[in-house]
């Protein structure tokens, strides 16, 4: 089974750490698995570098585009997709995104697809695998000297 948090990262700091996502995984392992006070400030931490997730339109653009996926279907606040031997649920909240996936096939990449297209700097991190990237990487400028 894979788990994955999306969290909508603030421009300014997506464009300062590109390249250097370990540093966010980091911080997300460390809330994880922090308690207490250490717990607290962590949070703080993460609340200054995130956005929330704007329910209602991200809900739209899902139900939007699930409608042409075989499988797919919206039930009360979860999206699902299934296939013979696999799928995926996604469910949101007011920070992130999460995504549970299972079987072999990668249905997670559908949901993955459809962010990326309709929103920008989304961190996809997967803490028990190890797994973590951009959904839609940033572009960088090559200057010509």
């Amino acid at each position: 089974m894979r788990n994955y948090q999306i969290y909508w990262i603030e421009k300014s700091f997506a464009n300062h750490y590109y390249g250097r996502e370990r540093m966010f995984f980091g911080l997300f392992s460390d809330w994880e698995r922090s308690s207490g006070d250490l717990n607290q400030i962590i949070s703080k931490q993460v609340e200054f570098i995130t956005k929330p997730i704007p329910y209602l339109p991200t809900q739209r653009i899902l139900q939007h585009e699930l409608v042409k996926v075989e499988g797919a279907k919206w039930i009360d606040t979860t999206a699902i997709i299934e296939g013979e031997d696999s799928g995926a649920n996604l469910s949101m909240n007011e920070r992130s995104i999460s995504i549970e996936a299972w079987g072999p096939n990668d249905c997670e990449y559908l949901f993955f697809e459809i962010l990326r297209r309709n929103m920008g700097h989304l961190l996809a991190i997967d803490l028990d695998n190890e797994r973590y990237g951009w959904l839609k990487p940033i572009k960088q400028r090559k200057f010509i000297y």
